[in-house]
């Protein structure tokens, strides 16, 4: 072939070239946002953006709203801050494959019936990643956005009463969102509503109203994540295919109290959870709902709460098995008129079991049955746990162990107790350290107590030979008996 037949391909060939290292520069390209750099706002770096291109925004402060309707990629350096004033919502993101990190974003509106947000997402595939959203009603919403991520967020809500506040996250029809490294405090809610294929996994969300709140969604995830000093730590409810395991949940006392509840859930697994100091560990409702359903309840420590394991007695086809039920003021309560029997309880270990392991096999050789009189009364009437350490309750018990016909019927029988437990180890270093500094100060109070009654009995005894030395009784003599 001649060079004057192969020019025109090679013509072709370096124009294709250049095209496409053009494209690969312009997808590479970034935009510097900041005091003295080439654009001194957000909306004008983004005016001049394409999709793919990288804006660097620089330390200070930046009037909210934000729009976002290109794919690209935000990135604070030395956290700038999206500031709202108090007014309405602050980051809208309205195009895919966005990604937004490193930025403060503060000070939204506060209007309940607006619902006003630190940011709102309304694209798939976008990230949000290492931002802190404080001062807000809402923090971080999911709109009609698959394939969502946020990773590594810290959400404050305003303090307000915990009926006003807003959710920290509000994932609403969106599939395959993943929740992961995030910290909610103060908020509302986490609320998974009408959304499939959940990820939530090492987030931590304290001092809200529910930790988390599934309605209407199936097959997640829930794994590590920590549920402390909320009013409930998780309520889920009208949901399938949820895996709840290794999480920590901790002291969520509020009027209700729940560790983890369920309503009308269907198949679900909670294994390996930690269940602490809360008001009832779990809470069943009519869960599973179908009637070819089940759930698994294994290998949970439950320990140290009010309740260890509170149903409704119409609450049927849960395994529970291998979990330790260990010092619950209450392991078993029944909300009502019945029993949990409808249930399978096998291999669960029984702090107040007092039966024997004959053969030695780590299974006792008699039934665990929760059938106290003064527990059934409390049942019924829960103002009665006003006397549940008086001689009153410990009378009513001593009573149904020698009259069998007082007794109530079982709650629960395990036909398979355990005979030992294992402390796991998701079990927090801190809470443990609380737990041992409680065990001390209880025996200090025991050994001063004892000091007390010893120094009370030793001042008795010297008074009492004080006495009798200074009286000493008379001499009994013939005459003073013939007296």
């Amino acid at each position: 072939m001649t060079l004057k037949r192969i020019a025109p391909v090679l013509s072709l060939i370096a124009l294709l070239g250049l095209t496409i290292g053009g494209a690969q520069a312009q997808t590479e390209s970034t935009l510097i946002v900041g005091p003295g750099a080439p654009f001194e706002t957000i909306d004008a770096a983004l005016a001049a953006a394409v999709d793919g291109d990288i804006i660097e925004v620089r330390g200070g402060q930046y009037d909210a709203p934000l729009l976002i309707e290109k794919s690209v990629t935000l990135r604070g350096v030395d956290q700038p801050v999206i500031d709202g004033h108090g007014e309405g919502s602050l980051v809208f993101i309205n195009a895919p494959d966005v990604r937004f990190e490193g930025f403060t974003v503060r000070s939204s509106g506060a209007n309940v019936n607006h619902e006003d947000t630190g940011i709102i997402v309304q694209a798939p595939r976008v990230t949000l990643a290492d931002n802190r959203i404080e001062d807000v009603l809402f923090g971080i919403y999911f709109a009609e956005a698959n394939d969502g991520v946020a990773s590594g967020n810290d959400v404050r809500c305003y303090d307000r009463e915990l009926g006003l506040r807003g959710d920290s996250f509000r994932v609403w029809f969106s599939n395959r969102v993943t929740l992961s490294g995030n910290t909610s405090v103060d908020c509302r809610d986490t609320l998974i509503w009408y959304a499939q294929d959940i990820t939530i996994t090492d987030n931590i969300f304290s001092d809200g109203r529910y930790g988390l709140h599934f309605m209407y969604s199936g097959n997640a995830t829930i794994e590590n994540n920590t549920f402390e000093g909320n009013s409930v730590g998780s309520y889920l409810m009208y949901s399938q295919n949820l895996t709840i395991r290794e999480n920590h949940i901790v002291q969520n006392r509020g009027p209700s109290g729940y560790g983890i509840a369920l309503k009308d859930m269907d198949y679900v697994t909670l294994q390996n959870n930690l269940l602490v100091g809360n008001r009832a560990g779990i809470y069943i409702d009519n869960s599973p709902a179908l009637i070819d359903a089940t759930n698994s309840i294994t290998d949970n420590f439950i320990a140290y709460n009010d309740i260890g394991f509170a149903g409704l007695p119409s609450t049927a086809r849960n395994d529970v098995r291998d979990n330790t039920f260990l010092e619950n003021t209450q392991q078993v309560s029944v909300l009502g008129r019945g029993n949990l029997l409808a249930n399978t309880w096998s291999q669960n270990f029984w702090s107040n079991y007092v039966g024997y392991d004959g053969d030695g096999d780590g299974t006792g050789d008699v039934p665990y049955r929760a059938e106290k009189l003064f527990e059934s009364l409390m049942d019924d009437e829960p103002a009665l746990r006003l006397f549940l350490y008086s001689p009153v309750s410990q009378a009513i018990d001593f009573a149904a162990s020698a009259f069998p016909s007082l007794r109530p019927d079982p709650k629960v029988i395990d036909e398979a107790p355990a005979m030992h437990y294992t402390i796991p180890a998701a079990a927090d270093q801190s809470a443990q350290g609380d737990g041992l500094a409680l065990f001390l100060a209880a025996g200090a109070l025991i050994v001063l107590g004892g000091g007390v009654v010893v120094g009370g009995i030793s001042r008795q005894s010297t008074a009492r030979r004080a006495r009798v030395s200074s009286h000493p009784p008379s001499r009994l003599t013939p005459e003073s008996g013939a007296s």
